[in-house]
């Protein structure tokens, strides 16, 4: 039982990580634009670089820990996660800091495709699905605490911590990485021809890719949210750092408590029932937060109030809809999950691209995004039901 937990641990540590480097330096966002004496813009460019080589990696990672192993895999990306760390906090400028970003995104995304593979290596039928259960669970947690100390160190020691806090923490996992046996027994022998035709059978499978839009989308407006996000509450509203960062604990909490409520929901009706649920809640959030920007309140909560909203889309839309696109899978499954989690951040990159453009300073653009979403889900899940009605079982 204690070795189970320590492997779950040390999973749950490795696919984290990702996410960590992702929320963790959020609230130093508008320290480093300060620093750099560049725009809000350039700093958001930092976001959506490390979003767009995230979003690559599971293509290309995935498939060569298969041959090569996971261990391998996981290791050479905390190589490059941490010397782009460090390369982040030597970074002489705005555009070595964009680099930076963009070259942590390749090692994180090697390490959580590889770590996500482990698992699937570690763990067969019931026990593999309570793997994924406790991750789910535990992740809005590890989301949660990431930007609280990013606000606290930011505050007390500059930005210059975050990445210092950041790089240490790669070493610590590094050796713990090291220290573990290979969890791959049966390395594949395909050619790179064979693996990449996994991909074209997906990407031929009309209802899967209807439905996978479904997880995709929200990640727009989710991404829209954490790049634009620091500056609002920060410059706009005036929070402190640590402010800032606490209130992630919300969006945790919320997460937390609707997932637990669709685990439930999920008992009772359809995964297209509460996927029109999330779409619903979406264009809600972006209504709410257009009419608190068209009456002139801008304070935390007509801010935080209808984001909470919209992040009740990642167990409702998230988790509803890669399940229902993966049901529609037949085989290799990992090739699968690997063209979703890759279009689920190239939106998100998309969108924290669009508004580091944006001149806009206010809630309006992230109202509109939302709603836009919102009203897109909709449409998209119409479309969805119609080809998987036409398609052949």
């Amino acid at each position: 039982m204690r070795a189970q937990f320590y492997i779950t641990a040390y999973l749950v540590i490795l696919i984290s990580l990702g996410y960590i480097a992702t929320d963790i330096y959020l609230p130093s966002l508008p320290a480093l634009a300060a620093y750099f004496q560049t725009s809000d813009n350039e700093v958001q460019k930092t976001l959506s670089a490390y979003l767009l080589s995230f979003s690559f990696t599971p293509l290309i990672f995935g498939p060569l820990s298969d041959h090569i192993g996971r261990k391998k895999v996981i290791l050479g990306g905390l190589v490059v996660s941490i010397l782009a760390s460090v390369g982040c906090l030597l970074a002489p400028n705005i555009q070595f800091l964009i680099a930076s970003r963009f070259i942590q995104g390749i090692g994180m995304g090697a390490i959580i495709i590889a770590a996500r593979a482990t698992t699937s290596d570690l763990f067969t039928g019931t026990a593999f699905v309570k793997q994924i259960a406790l991750a789910s669970m535990v992740m809005p947690v590890v989301l949660a605490i990431a930007p609280v100390i990013g606000g606290a160190l930011q505050e007390a020691f500059q930005w210059q911590s975050v990445f210092i806090f950041l790089t240490v923490y790669l070493l610590l996992v590094s050796i713990f990485v090291i220290v573990r046996p290979e969890s791959l027994k049966n390395p594949s022998h395909s050619s790179v021809k064979n693996i990449f035709s996994t991909y074209r059978a997906h990407l031929r499978n009309g209802p899967f890719l209807a439905f996978g839009v479904n997880f995709v989308l929200p990640a727009l407006g989710l991404f829209a949210y954490l790049t634009t996000s620091p500056f609002l509450f920060q410059e706009m509203i005036g929070l402190s750092p640590v402010e800032y960062g606490a209130l992630s604990l919300y969006i945790g909490g919320t997460i937390i408590l609707t997932g637990y409520i669709n685990l439930h929901l999920t008992r009772h009706f359809s995964l297209i029932t509460l996927l029109y649920v999330g779409s619903t809640l979406m264009l809600l959030a972006g209504v709410l937060l257009l009419v608190f920007h068209l009456m002139g309140i801008l304070t935390t909560w007509s801010l935080l109030l209808p984001a909470l909203i919209y992040f009740t889309c990642m167990p409702l839309c998230f988790a509803n809809g890669g399940a229902k696109a993966m049901g529609l899978v037949r085989n290799h499954f990992g090739a699968a999950t690997a063209l979703l989690t890759t279009f689920q951040f190239l939106i998100g990159a998309l969108g924290s691209f669009i508004f580091s453009m944006l001149a806009d300073k206010t809630a309006l653009p992230l109202a509109v995004c939302f709603i836009l979403v919102g009203v897109l889900s909709m449409i998209n899940l119409t479309i969805a039901r119609r080809i998987s009605a036409k398609s052949p079982s």
